[in-house]
């Protein structure tokens, strides 16, 4: 049960969030002083739920922790930034169930004996003249 994601924070300004907010900026309230995004691949994302779902909380609070690193970086226009990479942390793996996989689509089964009867008492009561709603349309 793995699974990675990234992500990045940018330290954020009173003049860049007030520009990102427009009207909606406060000056009054507590804006983080950090910003950014955690990218989860799709191909990961089943792997995070499953990660979630199935391990076993820890702790006072019982909560389910994420391990994230980070390094400093700076971007190609030269502002610093933190990259982050988030992956289990290994208390819960080892806590977890082992991942199951998503169940198999049941096979189509033939139609039951009662459907079956039912449709030959229709044609039997009809003389086998059993029609379709697209044959009784007049269009």
């Amino acid at each position: 049960m793995t699974f990675t994601a990234s992500g990045a924070l940018f330290q954020q300004t009173a003049e860049q969030l007030q520009q990102r907010l427009g009207d909606r900026y406060d000056a009054s309230k507590n804006y983080p002083q950090y910003d950014g995004i955690m990218n989860i691949p799709a191909d990961q994302a089943y792997a995070l739920a499953q990660y979630l779902m199935n391990g076993q909380p820890i702790g006072e609070r019982q909560e389910i922790p994420i391990r994230i690193s980070g390094w400093k970086k700076q971007s190609q226009a030269g502002k610093p930034y933190l990259s982050l990479s988030f992956k289990p942390d290994s208390r819960v793996q080892q806590a977890a169930p082992a991942p199951v996989a998503p169940p198999a689509p049941a096979p189509v089964a033939a139609p039951p004996a009662v459907v079956q009867q039912a449709a030959q008492q229709v044609a039997t009561a009809f003389n086998g003249a059993v029609s379709t709603i697209e044959d009784d349309l007049p269009f």
